[in-house]
Parts: C-alpha cells; structure tokens; sequence
C-alpha cells in the first residue's frame, strides 16, 4: 500500500465518531476469524496517532505477524472499515435501504420466487417514486420488465405495457433534465470559483451562454429536484452578476421547494442550512434588514439543532459571525458587531487551524472594516494585517486584493507618512503581478498616492472632488459592484470631503438627510 493510501487509512479512522468506531470493533469480532486481535490493535493504535507516521507502527510491532505483508494487512483494515460503516449506516439513508430492497429482489428472483421478488419492487418502487430517486426508479423499472419476460407477458395486460412504457418516459425526461441541469450548474460554479467574481464584459458574457442553455427548461413540468437546481442555478448566476433582487427571488422560491418537499432533500440536511445562508446576504445587500434578521435567526436556530460534527461546527460558525457581521454594518450597528468579537476569537480559539484561512479571512477583513469604520483604525490594522500575513491564502483571492486597499487607507489614517508610499508601491506591484487589475483598483491607487503628498485640506479636496464623482459612476457600473461590498469606499471619501467622521456620513445616509 503506498503511502498515500497509508494517509487514507489514517483519515479514515480519524473520521469515524464514537458510534462508528466502537460497531467497528464489535463487527470485527464477528467478521473477522483469527486476524480481529491484529487489525484492533493496529487500528487502536493509528487512531490514537495525532499524525500518520508508518515508522512508529514498525517499532511499535517490531516482531508481530502483522507486519508480514503490511501492505496488505492495511488494505484489509481499511475494507473491513468499510464493512462495517456500509453496515452500521445501512438504514440511514434512503438510497441505502432501496438499494438493499433491490438486492433482496435480485436474490429472491435467482431463487425462482418470482412473485415474492415482485412484491419487494413495487414497495421499493412507492419509496423511490416518493422520495424522487430516479435512477433507481428506472433500474426497478428494467427489474419488473424481467419478471414479465420471466412470465411469457401471461401475468400482464397490454394496457399495463403501454402505462410502463409512458412512466418510464416521464422518468427519462425527469433524468435528462437534471442531468442537463447539473451540467451547465457544474460549469457555472467552476467558472465562479476559479475566475471570481464577475468584473468584466467577457466574464459576464462566458456566464451568460452557460445560463442560457437552460432557459428551454420548464421547472413546473418537473419534480422537486429538477426544480431545486433549476432556481440554484438561477440564484448562483443573478448573484455572480450582482442582480440581488433576481438571486433572492430564485432563493426564496428554493425555500419553498425544501419546505414544500422535504421528502426528497431528507438526506441532505446541509442544503437548507447552505440556503438560508445566502438568502441572509441577497436580503442584506437588498437593505431588506428585517428579512435578513429573520432568516439568520432560522439559521442560528438550524445550527443547534443540526447533527453535530467538528466540520458542521466550523462551517456554522464561520458562516454564522460572516453573516451576522454583514448584517451588522450594513445596518450601521458597529457596537453590536464589536460585541462579537470575543465570541469570534473564542471560536478561532477553539477550532484553531481547523477553520481554513479563507474563511478566518472574510471574518478578519469584517471585524476589520468594524473598526475602521468606528475611527479604531489600530484595532483594524491588526485584523487586515492578519489576511496579509498569512501565506496560506491564495494571492489571487478578491479578499486578499481588497485588504491591500484597506491596509492603504489605515496607514493614511494613522498618518504613518514613512511608511505610506511604501505601502503604495508594494500594492502596485502585487497587482500588477496579480493581472487582474480593474478601473477601481487603477482608480483608487492614483487617489491614494495623491493624497498621501496632499498638504492641507484644500489639496485634499482638489483630489478628492474628482473620485467622488468618478466613484459614483463606478458603483452604477455592474462589474464593479463587488467593489462596494466590501467596504463603502465612497462613503469614506465623503467624510474627508465633508469634514465628517465616516459614521456621521453613514447616519445621514440612512436618514436620508445627505
């Protein structure tokens, strides 16, 4: 066994909870004739490993049976591991329990019990028609047709042929359609995560063909999954585009489907959690704060209730605090959002290097924005400097991009006057290395050095005139919209024109008196 299949034994048996791993040793000792002693203690000892060091199993067996064939004796360990979880899980899927019905079909029909094998497929059909799996509906489908060859069609009428034959073309276009579907969100979503967010004309045109290779699908002709992918598409594609208002409808018309049939999502319980998720940001970048209050609450309220792994905590946590911060400056509550900072570095504390660095960075560049915009520009420094200095984050990431500019704009709060044109440079440089520079960045970076030599306000407000006007037009420019979802630059700009702190722009903003 290599060693890369050594680390999937050794991941394997790390995943395992309590449950899982205490059925695997009692399955072992009814399984497993003369080898169960060595394959416990060899998997007791890997599971009690912080790291996967094969060395260490050598010493610490040195002279045991065990070690003749190592490699096989792993691959064992790690199939009987596999037993015993297809075992333990066998009912707690939907797709598990019709996939043994269909296996006892496939026994009693061998047997000859052709009608006893035919009454485990229409029960298995029920299920599979209810719960809308229908790959397997059309498997069932093939299974019953045997039995009526079996029978010489004497135990068949001609109408009921003719009623298969239209079921299953009812099954086939459900298939096709959810194939076709997958397909193009597949293309969609690979295009949005490796490209980012949509800055430009050809970004938004490569998007637009995959989206309107779709548009020939009717969802209401469909079951609930085709419709589910059909809206997620559609969220995934408005949201992309920054077409708020069409993403929520789309997502909300998804929290319908889930609610509507939760029969057929009952396995997937992280979908909904994933939903309100977004359905919580569309609602914010909509000003629609109590609708977004509601359904972060629902979210908060899934969150303790959901089945509990390390990994289900982490994704509730980040997302959770990523939203609720969101929500918060959007709302001008920056008290509020600084009260969950305690509660944040508890939960960075607890999950430590568990929690990627992506996700700690869209938290630390909000907490960051909390405190910039609140005037504690030295608190904001140390969170923005915190995504700066970890190597782990990709350079190409919006995030990464965007704590540059911020870092620009502390630095000229703090008059570091030194320290600001070195700043400056090493931000043109890492942009120009990024090739992915846009009228904003272009924009902002001549703004900033220009201010950085300013001497007075008067030579402040001869620069800052300018990019008030041009930024106004930026944040009516669809592909620059991204922009102002991370931080109000405009708003900032104002307080210096105005002679305002950034909060009092806000707070006429939101009165409407600005």
């Amino acid at each position: 066994m290599s060693n890369k299949v050594s680390n999937h034994l050794f991941e394997l048996i790390k995943s395992l909870n309590k449950s899982e791993k205490r059925y695997f040793k009692l399955f072992s000792s009814r399984h497993t004739i003369g080898e169960e002693n060595s394959y416990l203690k060899l998997f007791d000892f890997i599971d009690r490993m912080d790291t996967y060091q094969e060395d260490l199993i050598y010493m610490h067996f040195k002279g045991q049976a065990l070690l003749n064939k190592f490699s096989i004796t792993k691959a064992r360990l790690y199939n009987n591991i596999l037993r015993s979880l297809d075992s333990f899980n066998a009912n707690s899927s939907q797709d598990a329990q019709l996939y043994r019905a269909l296996h006892s079909a496939d026994i009693l029909y061998d047997k000859g019990l052709y009608k006893q094998s035919e009454k485990v497929l229409k029960s298995a059909e029920k299920q599979a028609l209810k719960f809308e799996k229908f790959n397997l509906l059309l498997e069932i489908k093939q299974k019953r047709k045997k039995l009526i060859e079996n029978e010489l069609y004497t135990e068949v009428k001609q109408g009921q042929i003719q009623k298969m034959f239209v079921e299953e073309e009812r099954i086939i276009k459900e298939i096709k359609a959810y194939h076709e579907l997958w397909n193009v969100k597949s293309l969609v979503f690979h295009e949005i995560n490796v490209q980012g967010n949509v800055r430009n004309e050809e970004d938004s045109t490569r998007l637009k063909e995959l989206f309107l290779k779709i548009e020939h699908i009717k969802p209401e002709n469909f079951g609930a999954r085709v419709n589910y992918l059909f809206h997620h598409i559609h969220s995934a594609y408005y949201f992309s585009i920054h077409d708020w208002a069409k993403s929520y409808n789309h997502l909300i018309a998804n929290l319908k489907v889930l609610e509507t049939d939760k029969n057929s999502f009952s396995n997937r319980p992280n979908l909904f959690f994933s939903l309100l998720t977004n359905v919580v940001y569309t609602a914010t970048r909509l000003e629609k704060f109590d609708e977004a209050n509601k359904y972060l609450l629902q979210l908060k309220e899934l969150g303790s209730k959901m089945s509990k792994s390390k990994n289900l905590d982490i994704k509730y946590f980040s997302s959770s605090y990523s939203l609720e911060l969101v929500l918060l400056i959007e709302r001008g509550d920056f008290e509020k959002a600084v009260e969950l900072v305690p509660e944040i570095e508890e939960g960075y504390r607890l999950y430590g290097d568990s929690i990627s660095s992506l996700r700690k960075a869209y938290i630390d560049f909000k907490v960051g924005i909390v405190y910039l915009s609140m005037g504690h520009y030295t608190k904001a420094l140390h969170w923005i400097n915190k995504i700066l200095n970890e190597s782990t984050i990709d350079p190409k990431q919006d995030i990464f991009c965007f704590a540059q500019l911020i870092n620009l704009i502390l630095h000229f709060e703090l008059e570091n006057d030194r320290f600001l044109p070195y700043a400056i440079n090493s931000t043109k440089r890492f942009l120009k290395k990024r090739n992915r520079i846009y009228a904003f960045e272009e924009i902002f970076l001549k703004l900033i050095s220009k201010m950085a030599k300013s001497d007075g306000f008067f030579e402040l407000e001869d620069v800052l005139l300018p990019f008030e006007k041009e930024l106004k037009e930026l944040q009516e420019d669809p592909n620059e919209q991204v922009v102002f979802e991370y931080f109000d630059f405009l708003s900032w700009v104002q307080s210096k024109l105005r002679r305002k702190t950034f909060l009092e722009i806000k707070e006429l903003k939101r009165k409407g008196t600005f």
